[in-house]
């Protein structure tokens, strides 16, 4: 609240001739404007570091919010780092935004609008979303695997070893699995699984890329690795046979 109030003094200290937002003309108040854009003002003024991903060449950034314009319906951010390899980004990419904050997400698509270069390091101007929010992280219903029937899962770890896992729990958008001993020096956060199958039955088989979403060693009751993955593409056909899969499962135990 501190920081809302902060922000409605800075816009209150401007001048009557500076030019009037287009929202605001249409009768949406500074007010309503900055508690739309709140979760953004909140970043800005703790200088939280926020994850950026180009849709394009799905490079994988962090960042700063430097300033939000709200008359030009604007977001300036920070260089990106890394620096942006190969392909630099470039007017008209789409950018997505994602910062997780005590279990939630917020994340939105913008287009970049441009890209200046100062002495120090670029800036990059996106155009404002129409609103954020923080949303629940889980955004498909998640099943637990029983241990009576075990979902073997084959994978090409992102060194490109041979890995076969078993899935601990599964929803339309990933995974957690189980690998026995210690891989945690072939994991990074973000890092690429080039390949990952597995197989209900012989007609429902998945094959995709996926991406590590976090991971962890454990000693006890035996040593063993779980990784947390992100399926990236799997078939629109497939993601529904997957659903449909995982709702006759959770409605099972109702049945019985």
């Amino acid at each position: 609240m501190a920081i809302l109030q902060a922000v409605m003094q800075r816009f209150s200290r401007k001048s009557d001739a500076d030019p009037v937002p287009n929202s605001l003309a249409s009768g949406i108040t500074l007010s309503e404007q900055i508690n739309r854009y709140a979760p953004l003002f909140e970043l800005q003024e703790r200088r939280q570091l926020i994850e950026v991903v180009c849709e394009r060449s799905n490079q994988r950034f962090q960042s700063m919010i430097l300033s939000i314009d709200l008359a030009s319906g604007s977001i300036e951010l920070d260089e990106l780092f890394p620096t942006p390899q190969g392909q630099q980004l470039c007017p008209g990419d789409l950018l997505t935004f994602k910062h997780h904050n005590g279990g939630q997400l917020l994340t939105f698509t913008t287009p970049l609008e441009s890209v200046m270069q100062t002495l120090d390091a670029p800036i990059y101007t996106l155009l404002l979303p129409d609103a954020v929010a923080y949303r629940q992280r889980r955004t498909y219903p998640r099943i637990s695997l029983s241990r009576q029937q075990p979902l073997t899962v084959r994978l090409q770890s992102p060194w490109r070893t041979a890995w076969y896992a078993t899935a601990n729990n599964i929803s339309c958008g990933g995974m957690r699995l189980i690998i026995g001993g210690n891989v945690l020096d072939q994991l990074e956060p973000a890092s690429l699984i080039p390949m990952c199958e597995f197989s209900f039955h012989e007609q429902f088989n998945i094959r995709c890329q996926a991406r590590v979403r976090g991971f962890r060693f454990i000693r006890r009751p035996y040593r063993h690795t779980e990784i947390s993955i992100e399926f990236l593409d799997v078939a629109p056909q497939q993601k529904m046979q997957l659903q449909q899969f995982i709702t006759e499962i959770q409605k099972q135990p109702q049945a019985a």
